[in-house]
This record gives structure tokens, C-alpha cells and sequence, in this order.
């Protein structure tokens, strides 16, 4: 009698084993995707850029968040915002496109250059130092930090923003150039998109709380221009950081 006991169990515990084997397979497959995410990044960010190059079209305005593209930045044209999705929407392995495009007069719009890997450099045995003169270069930015081949704020950084939103403000003919750095970890192209569209995430949020557009230059300078040894591991991230430089009083 024990024997058709045995059996109804055996077939209970066949759909809880699938079950287990379906969760495992889950949470493998969760976590083989985390760690793909930031390389999946910077190749959609890679081709992304060449598609709307080959268009005539600006490529340091776009930046993406797992398979999810963002434009930012400022732009004239409603005509651009509609091109410039349909271009990065058609991109393969593209998901989906958030604009946060700023439409702006023409005139008050900021160039957008192409994202350029012959940027000037800072030779190897030479640091770059970050100008310390005026109040609003020396506001400790260190809380604005970024996730690998990320370019979104967080609530750290919005709130250090704050103090240069009061400082341009206060100085409404002043002039400055929000630069973004990486250290030297992967590709120089990689390094140079990537930090184009981090200081063009600080310059949107600027003009989203009404910093004048002809206040704020977005410039990203991937490794180029380190503050710290490159080769050493500690001190290499001291050069993932965004500078602020006055162009003009």
C-alpha cells in the first residue's frame, strides 16, 4: 500500500521541481543581464551616434539607460525632435526613445559639435588643474558621480546643482562651461560619448529650473584630461568627475 503513496508524491513534487528550475532560470538570466547592461550601452551608444552622423544629425544629445535611448540637450527645431527620433528609434536593439529635448530660439541653442576622439591630451606625465578661481568652480561637485556608462542624476547631485543655479542666478551675464570627465577605462570614443552626454544631462537640468540657455556650455572630455595618476586604480576614479570653468564674467 505504501507503493501508490510513493508515486503521488513523486508526481507532487515534478511541477514544484519545474517551478525551482524556472525561478533559477529567472534570476540567471536577471543577472547575466546586469552585468551585459553597460556593454549594451555603449554599443547601442556607438551605433546610435554613427546612425544620426550618416543623417547630418547632432549625436552628443543621446545617451541610454539599458536598451531605452534619452535625447537631451537643447534644440531649435521641432522638425530636428521628430528626425531625431525616428533615426534613433530605427537603430537595432533599440527599445524605446524618451525625449527630453529643451526647445530653445535658434540664436540661444548650443552648438552641437560632433563628439570628436581627437580631443586634445593631457600627456601622461602631466595633471590637468581645474580652474579654482571663481566661488562657482570651487563648489565640491564630488557627490556628481555616475553609474559605468551611465549619464542620469541623482538626488545627491540635483541638490548640489542647486548652489550653481543660485550663483548663475546671481550673475546673469556669467558664462560657463560644464565639463565631464572619465577615467581611463575603455574605449577613447566610449569615454568621449559617454561624457558628452553626462555634461549634457547637468546643462538640461540647469535650464529645466531656468538657467538662461547662453549661460551654460555643455563640453565632454573623456580621459583626456586626468587630475589623477591614470594607472593607478584609487586614484584613477578621482578622474570620473564634472568641472565647472567660467568662459565669462
Amino acid at each position: 500500500m505504501a507503493f501508490p503513496a510513493l508515486a503521488v508524491g513523486k508526481q507532487q513534487l515534478l511541477p514544484l521541481a519545474a517551478l525551482l528550475l524556472l525561478v533559477s532560470v529567472t534570476v540567471l538570466t536577471g543577472i547575466s543581464l546586469l552585468i551585459q547592461q553597460p556593454a549594451i550601452e555603449t554599443d547601442l551608444l556607438q551605433r546610435t551616434r554613427q546612425a544620426l552622423a550618416k543623417a547630418g544629425l547632432p549625436t552628443n544629445i543621446v545617451h541610454f539607460s539599458g536598451r531605452d535611448g534619452v535625447l537631451s540637450g537643447t534644440i531649435a527645431s521641432d522638425a530636428d525632435v521628430a528626425q531625431l527620433q525616428s533615426v534613433v528609434s530605427s537603430v537595432y536593439g533599440v527599445r524605446d526613445v524618451e525625449v527630453r529635448l529643451v526647445p530653445v530660439k535658434t540664436e540661444a541653442a548650443q552648438p552641437m559639435t560632433e563628439v570628436s576622439a581627437t580631443l586634445p591630451s593631457t600627456p601622461n606625465d602631466k595633471l590637468y588643474s581645474p580652474s579654482k578661481k571663481y566661488p562657482i568652480e570651487q563648489i565640491d561637485l564630488n557627490v556628481l558621480q555616475f553609474e559605468y556608462a551611465r549619464a542620469e542624476l541623482d538626488a545627491d547631485g540635483i541638490s548640489v546643482l542647486h548652489k550653481v543655479i543660485e550663483i548663475l542666478r546671481q550673475h546673469p551675464s556669467m558664462v560657463i562651461e560644464v565639463s565631464a570627465h572619465t577615467d581611463n577605462d575603455g574605449t577613447a570614443l566610449g569615454n568621449l560619448t559617454v561624457s558628452q552626454a553626462r555634461a549634457e544631462e547637468v546643462r538640461n537640468y540647469l535650464l529645466s529650473q531656468g538657467v538662461a540657455t547662453q549661460q551654460v556650455v555643455a563640453q565632454g572630455y573623456g580621459s583626456t584630461r586626468p587630475v589623477a595618476d591614470r594607472n593607478h586604480i584609487e586614484e584613477s576614479a578621482k578622474n570620473r568627475r564634472i568641472d565647472i570653468t567660467v568662459l565669462k564674467e
